[in-house]
């Protein structure tokens, strides 16, 4: 259902240019000249510095946390092993063991929500802007560039809608460098000035 609604989404921009193109040759007029373009968005995470720059802090912020977490499944995971395999235990113990396992499952599945949801805020905190920065940059790019549409490449792979797409319509490279160039990460202009005499 989710994949339908995805290309009907995905092709409707498409059908509705088409049915406008073919009204624009009826009437005589012109057809604008498209350019498609693919960006893979997901890569931006790695190579946009700004980005780049923002998700190491988050990492190192919330390693701790996550840490945390792990040491708490394995003690769950040891204690679950335990009361599995130990057929020694009398009845009292397997009861306390088994109730202590339970809340700490409880307790596990809390804070990894409570994690989770800390974590979506922070990362819509720190690259929200630079997210709505990029997105402004590639209107600029697109307009500079004449491309009329540009589809985001992992979703025409997860799709497989597009059947052929020349590797030069991938400008993510381009648009990667153009925008690094324009919008440093604060780390590489804080290195950068030094070296000015």
């Amino acid at each position: 259902m989710k994949t339908r609604l995805l290309l009907l989404l995905t092709l409707l921009p498409m059908l509705l240019l088409m049915g406008t193109s073919a009204m624009a040759q009826a009437a005589g007029g012109q057809v604008p000249k498209m350019k498609i373009a693919i960006v893979d968005v997901l890569s931006f995470r790695e190579r946009i510095g700004e980005l780049k720059a923002k998700y190491d802090k988050l990492q190192g912020e919330f390693t701790p946390r996550y840490q945390q977490l792990e040491a708490l499944q394995s003690k769950l995971a040891a204690q679950e092993k335990t009361l599995q395999e130990n057929r020694s235990l009398t009845p009292q113990q397997a009861a306390k063991l088994s109730e202590e396992l339970e809340s700490g499952k409880k307790e596990y599945q809390r804070m990894l929500e409570d994690s989770q949801a800390i974590a979506r805020k922070r990362e819509e905190e720190d690259t929200g802007p630079i997210y709505d920065k990029l997105s402004k940059y590639l209107d600029q790019y697109c307009s500079k560039h004449g491309i009329t549409h540009v589809f985001d490449a992992r979703r025409l792979q997860e799709t497989g809608i597009v059947v052929f797409a020349a590797a030069s319509a991938n400008v993510t490279d381009d648009f990667v460098k153009e925008y690094n160039k324009v919008n440093p990460a604060p780390a590489a202009s804080a290195a950068a000035a030094p070296k000015k005499p």
